[in-house]
């Protein structure tokens, strides 16, 4: 699975990056690809829950390689259960991103209920 869109906006000396990770994805241990935030400041997993949608859980995980095989550290989750919602959660440096685990990606951990989600990472450096 690639990237599936990319932008950046920089202001006041940072630099935010917006990731879209998963599309219309609803099976449980869907993982997105992994991307490289060694040096982010905050993390946000931002959940866009679609019409129907009524539960599940998803959890921005954590590896020192892209291609890890193993369990990859959980760093935060977000439930969903309402459709048409956005749902997120945060971590930053005063969390465990400050350890210097290199790569992320979002995993649906509980399978999505009546309906899809799209996914996305903003990263702030």
């Amino acid at each position: 699975m690639a990237i599936l869109s990319e932008s950046t906006i920089v202001k006041e000396n940072k630099e935010v990056t917006i990731y879209k990770l998963l599309n219309d994805s609803s099976t449980k241990d869907t993982s997105s690809t992994a991307v490289d935030v060694l040096d982010a400041s905050a993390l946000t997993l931002l959940v866009e829950t679609g019409t129907g949608v009524s539960a599940g859980v998803v959890t921005l995980e954590a590896a020192r390689t892209s291609d890890y095989s193993g369990t990859w550290a959980s760093l935060t989750t977000v439930t969903t259960n309402a459709a048409s919602t956005t749902f997120m959660a945060t971590v930053d440096d005063g969390d465990t991103i400050g350890s210097g685990v290199p790569y992320v990606r979002a995993n649906i951990s509980t399978g999505i209920t009546g309906g899809t989600i799209d996914v996305y990472l903003i990263v702030t450096r």
